[in-house]
């Protein structure tokens, strides 16, 4: 993810070819189901990068769940 390509959420909403308005509730489907990932803001605009499950690669490590006792 080093090399990850942000885009803007007016920008993805070009590439798909539709207006922003109404790619907003499909993108927070699609973020919501994990394949896209709001990497940070600028004021009112989102930046977004593919996430887990659209590269099949775990961002995040999970913890080992260890007994106590």
């Amino acid at each position: 993810m080093d090399n990850s390509v942000e885009r803007t959420a007016a920008e993805l909403a070009e590439l798909i070819g539709v207006p922003v308005p109404h790619s907003s509730r499909a993108r927070r489907e699609l973020e919501a189901a994990g394949y896209l990932e709001c990497t940070h803001t600028m004021g009112q605009v989102k930046f977004f990068r593919l996430g887990e499950a659209a590269t099949a690669r775990q961002i995040v490590v999970p913890l080992l769940n260890r007994p106590t006792g």
